[in-house]
């Protein structure tokens, strides 16, 4: 693939995503609980790290 056609490649999947009617079926089904255990599970994940890190 050469620069000119990578190039037309990208502005096309940018003009895809960049258009206001354009609908991501990827987030479409993330539901609320999920992402709720993900917020919490980063936050023990952190506060671990921070305790671990922390000199006594």
């Amino acid at each position: 693939m050469d620069s000119a056609e990578f190039r037309r490649e990208l502005d096309r999947r940018l003009d895809i995503i960049e258009d206001p009617d354009f609908h991501d079926p990827a987030r479409a089904d993330l539901p609320g609980r999920e992402l709720a255990w993900l917020a919490a599970a980063s936050l023990v994940l952190i506060i671990a790290m921070l305790a671990w890190g922390y000199p006594w």
